[in-house]
């Protein structure tokens, strides 16, 4: 899609960049009746805080760059009642051209190796939202099975292009990370595994598979079958990366707008992605998958439950109860099978656009009932440039959600949003 010239600060003859993101967003949203937490039921519209990203892009040689965005992302470390107003590292690496480096000659390829933060996703071609980094994203937010994250770990890429032929590129991607955005080195702590593969042909069509693995679960310690998650690290994928729909009865990090059915230990995506993008003013984008585990969460004496949040009394599922996050497993297979259309269009050429997304995930679990069991979520949103760095986006969002799907709002959502951002 078409995208702003915004060519970031360059200093020391180009091989330092610089760019300043900055977001301010106001929502009127209401959780539906019935909601895990009464209070969201009647919450008051308002600004959020404003959220800031600092990145930069060194080149130690013509080969070897280094990045870093140091974000203030109340998404991400909006933690300590919300206190925490500290720029924190929120991804970075360093990258080495493969070719470049061994001297080998490129014909339209490359070879990249990338260390530190990894940027994982099984979606493709669409854009994504982290913090004020969101003008990439046409809607406002990130889907509820996005399953995006950033963790630790080693990436190798490989790509090429071609000049004249049916295939213009394909590209394939693997990493192996640690699962977590930290540090973790706890006995039977495992890895998450991804291999992506894409293919764009002249003319606009685009086809990509995506598959993302994580190996956590021998961490666990059973006792009468039912094991704790206490101390255990599970994947960051597990629910995707932080949203901008935020409700008063939690705090600013909590990420309860996704599907919360998946513990994220031995968890698996398989996803496809096609798009079609016939023009630069014009694209439409399909995403199908399945996400499974091999453990289920469960209440204190093991009853399985369909998500994390759950109703119940003093930690046993009860739906005359009170609301509970989920601190237990048990080894049953859980699924959760979802796809996902979005669509934008430019209706005024490179200045004002119209887009929308659906998305149905259904959780297809072992031990919970095939009834009820859907998150549907709608978002209809226009985008307006007012300059090629400052972008409007207002949307309408309404989510529904069954009892048995998994979803952490209750019943679902629905209001008004919207998102001013900057980028220079």
């Amino acid at each position: 899609m078409y995208t702003p010239p915004s060519q970031p600060n360059e200093f020391l003859d180009g091989r330092v960049q610089v760019n300043f993101l900055a977001l301010q967003n106001y929502q009127a949203i209401q959780a539906k009746e019935s909601a895990f937490r009464p209070e969201d039921e009647v919450q008051s519209d308002g600004f959020g805080r404003l959220r800031v990203n600092l990145m930069f892009k060194f080149r130690i040689t013509e080969h070897i760059t280094a990045d870093i965005d140091i974000a203030e992302e109340p998404n991400d470390f909006g933690n300590n009642g919300d206190r925490d107003f500290s720029f924190h590292q929120d991804f970075a690496g360093i990258e080495f051209d493969l070719l470049g480096l061994t001297g080998t000659q490129k014909h339209n390829n490359s070879l990249v190796l990338r260390v530190g933060n990894i940027g994982a996703a099984p979606f493709q071609f669409k854009g994504f939202q982290d913090g004020a980094d969101n003008q990439g994203n046409a809607l406002i937010g990130n889907g509820i099975t996005d399953y995006a994250t950033a963790e630790n770990g080693i990436q190798l890429s490989y790509g090429q292009r071609y000049d004249a032929g049916l295939l213009s590129a394909y590209r394939v991607t693997g990493h192996i990370t640690t699962s977590s955005f930290g540090e973790a080195f706890q006995a039977d702590r495992g890895y998450n595994y991804r291999l992506q593969g894409a293919l764009e042909f002249h003319g606009g069509f685009k086809a990509g598979l995506s598959m993302m693995k994580a190996n956590q679960g021998e961490q666990l310690v059973f006792e009468n079958g039912i094991a704790s998650l206490a101390g255990v690290t599970t994947t960051n994928y597990r629910f995707g990366d932080g949203e901008n729909y935020n409700f008063s009865a939690s705090p600013s990090s909590e990420r309860d707008t996704h599907v919360g059915a998946l513990p994220g230990l031995n968890q698996t995506v398989l996803q496809a992605n096609l798009a079609w993008q016939p023009s630069d003013q014009t694209s439409i984008i399909l995403m199908l998958g399945r996400s499974t585990d091999d453990f289920t969460f469960a209440d204190t004496q093991g009853n399985a439950v369909a998500g994390i949040t759950y109703f119940g009394t003093e930690g046993v599922r009860d739906p005359a109860g009170t609301s509970f996050d989920s601190n237990q497993v048990i080894r049953a297979d859980a699924a959760v099978d979802y796809w996902a259309v979005e669509a934008q269009r430019y209706i005024v050429a490179d200045t004002l656009f119209l887009a929308t997304r659906y998305a149905v995930a259904k959780n297809t679990s072992d031990l919970i009932a095939d009834t009820d069991n859907e998150v549907t979520r709608l978002q209809i949103a226009a985008g307006y440039w007012i300059n090629n760095r400052t972008l409007l986006k207002v949307e309408y969002v309404d989510q529904d959600e069954g009892v048995n799907s998994g979803g952490q709002i209750g019943q679902g959502f629905s209001g008004i949003t919207s998102e001013i951002s900057v980028r220079f």
